[in-house]
């Protein structure tokens, strides 16, 4: 074929799936598996979900590290860690910022 160009690797892999009596295979495989996986997985109404991280962003314009440290970090980290099943508490400040 003088006016066609060669192809890549994923033609490459396109033309043998193309070529192959094995893909109807696969396709039904999948499908079953996909359908399978459907039945099998449990469905609940108001699923229990564990939340296991939360970030919580407090913006303090203008003010230095110093500053969102001690009027919003510190205060912030023991007012989170009151609450009930709260395990671990930390945080990072910045110029502007507390996180």
């Amino acid at each position: 074929m003088a006016g066609t160009k060669p192809l890549g690797i994923s033609g490459r892999i396109a033309r043998a799936f193309q070529a192959s009596q094995i893909t109807p295979l696969l396709a039904i495989v999948g499908l079953l598996l996909g359908l399978a996986a459907v039945i099998i997985t449990p469905r609940e109404e108001d699923p229990q979900i564990e939340v296991t991280m939360a970030t919580i962003t407090v913006p303090f314009v203008g003010a230095d590290v110093r500053d969102v440290e001690n009027l919003v970090a510190f205060p912030l980290e023991q007012k989170v860690s009151e609450i009930r099943g709260i395990k671990h508490v930390y945080s990072v400040s910045r110029p502007g910022v507390a996180v």
